[in-house]
């Protein structure tokens, strides 16, 4: 849940679909690096950022991802890998940054690798050097699938893929002893600067003056030009002098330098520089900073008081240790949808970590964060259906390397297998809602590991066909749910049987209806005999609404989805909320009433973007597109039947392979194409399907405008000037706007400009969508009126 800390610090609201993180500093320095890599990855397919830890590889990849957005036009994707330590979820994290997150019926994989194919795509993959191997592996796979893709990854070590560059980042320059009174010489040489910037942000008003300057050049040569070392050490001078400072600084070095540590020497100097660091921490925060590495992917306040407090450190305390550490550069702060949260460079979690085993506390440590996410699961199951699952969502899902860091640990240490059932069992809708594929894996992980027939292996069974029928797989669906059904009678607990007998319904639902409502209706009696949760108990309702709507009952359809509705709205529910809309304007376009339909669509369809629920949008979306046939708006329809088979293609079978509802879809299609004619249905169709899923959400719910395909089939409709036409000739040979300019001698900014005009005028939202029309303009026109 929301954790409490204080003001001050940076916005970092990444969130799954691969959008670039925050700056939490400027960027110093690196501007002849950055045009290098900029051209670089102009040459080649796959650019590796190579150097040692601290050397700043994730800022020059940041900046460099920054200022290629625009010559991508099929997106930048950022995949952190510092938090990904099973090479199974490697894929996985691709995936989801590709905005791909849940892929039901199809191999997750073979999809992204679809969805890469024909796309031009910079891909950037940080902190690589952990899981080299399978890293290599998935992107030699990539770039011989996807011509368009670029990668861009950042390592300790070259990842020895065939056609790689790897550029290697050096520390910042230093200047030479003999200009270090030189009158700005700190604009000269970027290691000076990013030293005066970051002193300025520690003591306010710090300025290098001659009195000061000779100093501040020793200190950067003395830690060689290395950005995290000069960071650290620009820190201390909240309570040391500059000359002091490199007094102190020389001194630990000398002793670094005589003992019998190896490695190269810039090795040496950032051990050293983190060394000081710790050693001038209070023996609280030497504590809270051993005891926080054992967090992945950031923490909050209330996590490090649960986790971290205690014997010298109490709770009360952690707070104010935290703000220390945050004053001393180990942690930064971030906000994320309104939650605070800490995190530390990989270096200084390294840091911590070694020193949490020379502490002996590593194993007590590890244990107590499983305990932790335990419990947040825990909360998480009695919580989930009421008005707090919003906040839920964004926590979970903040939460998620922890959450994969504690049920690895169940699954690698014999003594927690068991504990691996129920923390990934009983928490159905963290895989239903939010990690559809990541849950099949740890499911079948966990079933495999403990073979024992236990209540907690039936629950798991049973989460497992869940999942595993809404992909798709119905077969492995009906295996799970009979394993779960039959240990669950042999233990005489009607609870689980009642689980079981609901996700077999779910599984028949899609090819035989009357047999998913008559389990589906079982389901419901078991669950009324006992205190089952509201989420169980609505989400079979919803589930058996659904298949009384494919037997043609729409009035015992709707009594089911009024009551889900009305408990919802009670409780302040609204996943199932959302499906309960759902349902409700699917009843309303069975009974004829069009405009109603569509209200509720959109009503869903709203709330289920905010929870990302890819197979929810992708039915509502059809849902939607079906209604506004009916409604007569076929324009608009044929646009939205584009964009849900975009969703579909992510999922696989559309409509779940369902042949009532592949009826209703080809009835829309056809009114569709008898009122507009093929030519301007295929491209208003084609329109909706090259859309961003956020582009198509927002179409569907009429805050952006509908492009027109009118003006798409009928070229004379849409006037270019000569140069805008000349300039969407080139964007359709693939040119980035700098080629643009280049090739047409006009300034970036201009080009910019002209392809921006194109876009408004022809109501597109990408470049492809332009060189889809410049293909067919040149098709249609008789070549003299191209002329």
């Amino acid at each position: 849940m929301p954790s409490r800390a204080r003001a001050g610090s940076s916005v970092d609201d990444t969130a799954p679909g691969g959008r670039l993180p925050a700056d939490l500093t400027s960027f110093e320095g690196r501007r002849t690096d950055l045009n290098q890599v900029k051209r670089l990855l102009g040459e080649t397919r796959l650019l590796t950022l190579a150097g040692f830890g601290g050397v700043g590889k994730t800022r020059l990849a940041l900046r460099a991802a920054r200022e290629l957005v625009r010559s991508h036009p099929d997106g930048v994707t950022w995949v952190e890998l510092a938090d990904v330590r099973d090479p199974c979820l490697l894929r996985q994290a691709v995936v989801e940054a590709l905005d791909l997150p849940d892929l039901p019926g199809r191999d997750t994989w073979s999809v992204a690798l679809q969805h890469v194919a024909e796309r031009r795509i910079l891909l950037v993959l940080d902190n690589c050097e952990h899981v080299l191997e399978p890293v290599a592996e998935i992107v030699d796979e990539l770039l011989r699938h996807s011509p368009g893709l670029r990668v861009l990854a950042t390592s300790r070590q070259t990842l020895g893929v065939p056609g790689e560059t790897v550029f290697s980042v050096a520390p910042l320059p230093v200047p030479p002893p003999e200009k270090a009174a030189e009158p700005g010489v700190a604009s000269l040489f970027p290691s000076l600067a990013l030293f005066r910037e970051r002193a300025a942000s520690v003591v306010p008003g710090f300025e290098l003056t001659p009195a000061n300057q000779v100093a501040a050049v020793e200190l950067v040569r003395k830690l060689e030009g290395i950005p995290l070392a000069i960071e650290l050490a620009a820190v201390k001078l909240r309570v040391l002098g500059l000359d002091e400072l490199v007094r102190r600084l020389d001194a630990r070095l000398d002793v670094l330098r005589h003992s019998a540590r190896t490695g190269p020497s810039r090795h040496r100097t950032i051990e050293a520089t983190i060394d000081w660091s710790y050693d001038l921490c209070t023996d609280d925060e030497r504590t809270l900073w051993a005891r926080a590495s054992v967090f992945t992917g950031g923490f909050g306040v209330e996590a490090a008081e649960a986790v971290c407090a205690g014997g010298t450190l109490p709770e009360e305390a952690v707070l104010d240790v935290l703000e220390g550490l945050l004053e001393k550069s180990v942690l930064s702060r971030v906000e994320s949808h309104g939650q605070v949260r800490f995190r530390m460079l990989e270096p200084l979690r390294e840091h911590g970590q070694h020193r949490l085993r020379v502490l002996g506390e590593h194993d007590d440590l590890v244990h107590r964060h499983l305990e932790w996410v335990e419990g947040l699961v825990g909360e998480a199951c009695l919580q989930w259906f009421g008005p707090l699952q919003e906040a839920w969502c964004t926590t979970l899902r903040l939460e998620q390397a922890n959450l994969r860091a504690a049920a690895e640990h169940c699954l690698t240490h014999e003594p927690c297998h068991e504990r691996s059932l129920p923390l990934v069992g009983t928490p159905w809708f963290l895989w239903i809602a939010l990690f559809l594929d990541e849950g099949r894996q740890w499911l079948e992980r966990a079933v495999a590991t403990c073979p024992a027939p236990t209540t907690d292996r039936a629950v798991a069974l049973g989460t497992l066909g869940y999942v595993a029928g809404l992909q798709g797989d119905q077969a492995r669906a009906a295996e799970a749910a009979d394993e779960a059904r039959g240990i669950a009678v042999a233990l005489g607990d009607s609870r689980v049987e009642a689980y079981a007998t609901h996700v077999a319904g779910l599984s028949a639902l899609f090819h035989d209806p009357q047999r998913s409502k008559e389990l589906l209706t079982r389901a419901l009696g078991l669950y009324d005999g006992h205190d089952a949760l509201d989420d169980h108990l609505t989400a079979v309702r919803v589930q058996l609404a659904l298949a009384h709507i494919y037997c043609g009952e729409v009035d015992a359809a709707q009594e089911h989805f009024d009551a889900c509705r009305e408990l919802c709205t009670l409780t302040g529910e609204r996943w199932l909320f959302s499906y309960a809309l759902y349902g409700l304007g699917f009843v309303e376009k069975m009974r004829g009433d069009a405009e109603r339909a569509v209200e509720l669509a959109r009503q869903a369809l709203d709330i289920k973007w905010f929870f990302r629920d890819l197979c929810g949008l992708a039915t509502t979306m059809d849902l939607l597109a079906w209604a506004q046939a009916d409604a007569g708006r076929h324009q608009d329809a044929a646009c939205l039947l584009g964009a849900a088979e975009s969703l579909w293609t992510s999922f696989g079978i559309r409509l779940f392979g369902s042949p009532d509802w592949l009826s209703k879809m080809r009835d829309a299609e056809q009114a569709c194409r008898r009122e507009l004619g093929d030519r301007v249905f295929e491209t208003a169709f084609r329109a909706g399907r090259e859309m961003s899923h956020a582009d198509a959400i927002a179409t569907a719910l009429g805050r952006v405008q509908v492009p027109s395909p009118t003006a798409l089939a009928d070229p004379t409709v849409v006037k270019l000037t000569r140069r805008e036409q000349q300039i969407a000739d080139l964007v359709a040979e693939g040119l980035s706007n700098r080629a643009i300019s280049e090739r047409l001698v006009i300034s970036p900014r201009t080009a910019e400009g002209h392809v921006e005009n194109i876009l408004a005028k022809l109501g597109f939202h990408s470049r492809s969508q332009v060189a889809a029309w410049v293909v067919e303009k040149r098709v249609t026109m008789p070549s003299a009126a191209r002329s």
